[in-house]
């Protein structure tokens, strides 16, 4: 790639302090003209800040923001379209209910002599806007009736219809499928050849050292490092996020495993499962694996109670669980700690000790009063076993980086006295160093005798936690691996059904 090319954005010292936090700290980043730079860091260590800055959603305290060589005033989300500058949050903002063409072109229909819609022009140019990223789709087609993958490409197609100069992408894989993230780093090649700038926010370090030229690392609200992707590697970008080296990603303490504790037994719920059978033992982790809309998480649910069953059973310890009862479930000694923490886990409103305390009020409880104290002391005995970031037990939980409220939820859950956790995607949208811990924490769930099953979509994470790996596809079993004999091809293999696996097999696919 040309070194020379100009800078098309440059950050200069810019600061920004909310009361009580100092989220940015004298930063600088520079984004050149056809450039993808990888802009990475700790929850809470400024990048959604600066993100924010850079869209006119926030403005700087101090500091200077050059746009194609000159100052830029950016006061407003207008400002920053106006520039050229375009985010893709990891929020989509698209309009369900209209049409592709509407949400490309929302903020400046094209108009007639007469003032009124050209919608001519308009799906003529959005089918054109689309065909040049390689996107095969009728501009009339509703935005809801899109996949999420496709309606990424769509915030893209609205940033070049406003001629975008620079593209943010905010965490843009963290919900698409092997393939759908190919053709997302097919488009982002398409828009650097273009002169576009891409500045790329992520956690995922193995989509920086592929589609990134250059990164900058943050760490509480300080640049730490700005170097060539080529003159990098993982743990060098580790130990600059999290300011030390993390020896390995996926501790693993537990040695062997106990008798059966869960068995999912020609488990049917409608449509989503069909036929699922597998065991999991105390003091093993089983990694169940599948793309989007493999049943892992109507699995989950299954599982825990909150979904109903029409045929098969489930049992803990040789306890049949009643469907459709998550009480049953908790009393059997299963946790669940969901996929969408912050809609279907957290009380956002309440503490971190409310939240941790909260399925075991009982033992705080004495006719309708909470002993407080004790209650405190005890969650107290959590935050620091999982050495829990807050400044006080009373802080809510909603200012909690992403993955200390993760561990809150586990803190929930193992203040209980469980037999088995399923955790589904426990790392899901938490920075490196917070992964570290949640995979410390597995470990040691599985070494003092837990059965614990986790759902992931990240192979690294399947790969690295696992004893015994489960695949899924359209709601089956389809591929069985011990830890020994699985491999990335196969799994993928078994993961889009173009070929299933036993668990007789897994011994034979060296």
């Amino acid at each position: 790639m040309d070194g020379n090319r100009s800078a098309i954005l440059d950050v200069k010292q810019v600061s920004k302090e909310f009361p009580g936090v100092k989220a940015l700290d004298s930063v600088d980043l520079t984004l050149k003209k056809g450039e993808v730079h990888a802009l990475i860091g700790e929850n809470g260590a400024g990048k959604s800040t600066l993100i924010k800055i850079l869209a006119g959603v926030y403005t700087k305290d101090i500091g200077e923001i050059l746009f194609d060589g000159s100052p830029a005033v950016i006061d407003s989300p207008a400002d920053s379209l106006m520039l050229g500058i375009k985010v893709v949050f990891q929020e989509l903002s698209l309009i369900q209910h209209m049409t592709i063409g509407e949400n490309v072109f929302l903020e400046s229909f094209p108009l007639k002599k007469n003032k009124t819609i050209d919608w001519d022009a308009l799906y003529k140019r959005t089918s054109e806007i689309l065909e040049s990223i390689g996107l095969d789709l009728n501009p009339r087609t509703k935005v809801y009736k899109l996949t999420v993958s496709q309606q990424q490409m769509v915030e893209i197609a609205r940033a070049l219809s406003h001629e975008a100069k620079v593209v943010i992408m905010d965490e843009p894989t963290s919900a698409l499928t092997p393939k759908e993230i190919r053709f997302l780093f097919d488009v982002i090649r398409k828009l650097r050849d273009r002169g576009i700038g891409i500045l790329y926010v992520t956690h995922k370090l193995e989509e920086v050292l592929e589609v990134c030229e250059r990164v900058t690392v943050l760490r509480d609200g300080r640049r730490i490092s700005s170097r060539e992707v080529k003159e990098t590697n993982s743990d060098m970008l580790v130990t600059d996020m999290v300011g030390r080296s993390i020896k390995t990603l996926f501790p693993r303490t537990h040695t062997g495993k106990g008798k059966v504790m869960l068995t999912v037994n020609h488990l049917f719920t409608g449509k989503k499962l069909r036929d699922v059978t597998f065991k999991v033992h105390a003091g093993e982790v089983v990694g169940i694996f599948g793309l989007m809309g493999a049943g892992r998480t109507e699995l989950a649910k299954a599982m825990f109670g909150l979904d109903p069953t029409d045929g098969g059973s489930i049992t803990v310890d040789g306890q049949t669980l009643k469907p459709g009862s998550t009480a049953h479930s908790t009393k059997l000694g299963i946790g669940y700690l969901t996929e969408n923490r912050k809609e279907e886990g957290l009380v956002l409103q309440m503490s971190v000790s409310q939240n941790i305390t909260l399925p075991s009020l009982d033992e705080f409880s004495s006719f309708g009063y909470i002993r407080t104290k004790q209650e405190m002391e005890r969650a107290k005995e959590f935050v620091d076993a999982f050495s829990i970031k807050t400044p006080s037990l009373r802080q809510k939980v909603m200012y909690l980086s992403g993955g200390n409220q993760q561990k809150v939820l586990l803190a929930r859950w193992l203040m209980k006295k469980l037999k088995v956790i399923i955790l589904d995607e426990p790392t899901r949208g938490i920075d490196v160093g917070a992964k570290a811990e949640i995979h410390r924490l597995i470990d040691q769930l599985a070494d003092e005798g837990l059965a614990v099953v986790v759902m992931t979509s990240e192979m690294p994470e399947l790969l690295g936690v696992s004893d015994h790996i489960i695949v899924m596809c359209g709601g089956r079993i389809t591929g069985e691996f011990d830890r020994k004999d699985a491999k990335m091809e196969i799994i993928l293999e078994a993961a889009i059904g173009q070929r299933e696996y036993s668990y007789a097999e897994r011994g034979s696919e060296q």
